[in-house]
């Protein structure tokens, strides 16, 4: 089965972390929490998650990676975007045909300054984003362009996990999910 690596660093936005974690395994896909300050780390609202490895754990892991998610969340999002790691795993999956979702702060402070939205469609937090070459669609919470997903913020975080999900899995796949949470 084909992993799916969840970054996260001190200051994630709680929901936009822990719903993709919930419903990507719900879903029956093999998503791992990576820490990339250590093994333990504190969400915006001081609740500590114990990721399920650390980044140089990811980093010796082999095989292609189904999907890289960002959360968003100070200094979260700022954190992942000046890790070359984390750029690394993103770009890489990319090119081997993965998904990349990220949220709220995480497309325009990471995946805006790895250049991975030039000419894409995309959302993320309101007001963010305004100094990139593309500017990003403040009226929409969720966009899947080609291979990247975003999602404007919190509010938003279910719907991202469920457009994750659909590309991962397959609308089957998600109609069942949406039925196993009781969605609307």
């Amino acid at each position: 089965m084909k992993k799916a690596f969840l970054f996260l660093a001190n200051g994630f936005e709680d929901v936009e972390a822990l719903t993709p974690i919930d419903y990507l395994r719900r879903a029956g896909i093999d998503l791992i929490t990576v820490g990339v300050e250590g093994k333990t780390v504190i969400s915006a609202h001081r609740v500590p998650i114990s990721c399920d490895i650390v980044l140089e754990e990811a980093l010796q892991m082999d095989g292609d990676l189904i999907a890289v998610i960002l959360p968003g969340g100070l200094p979260n999002s700022s954190t992942l975007a000046k890790s070359e790691a984390v750029r690394d795993f993103a770009k890489k999956t990319l090119a081997s045909g993965g998904i990349v979702a990220a949220i709220c702060a995480a497309p325009a402070l990471a995946l805006g300054s790895w250049g991975l939205l030039e000419g894409k469609n995309y959302t993320c937090y309101p007001g963010m984003g305004q100094d990139l070459n593309t500017r990003p669609k403040t009226d929409e919470r969720v966009i899947r362009d080609g291979n990247i997903i975003t999602a404007c913020a919190a509010g938003a975080a279910e719907e991202f996990a469920f457009a994750i999900v659909e590309a991962i899995c397959g609308k089957t796949a998600l109609n069942k999910l949406r039925t196993e949470v009781a969605a609307r």
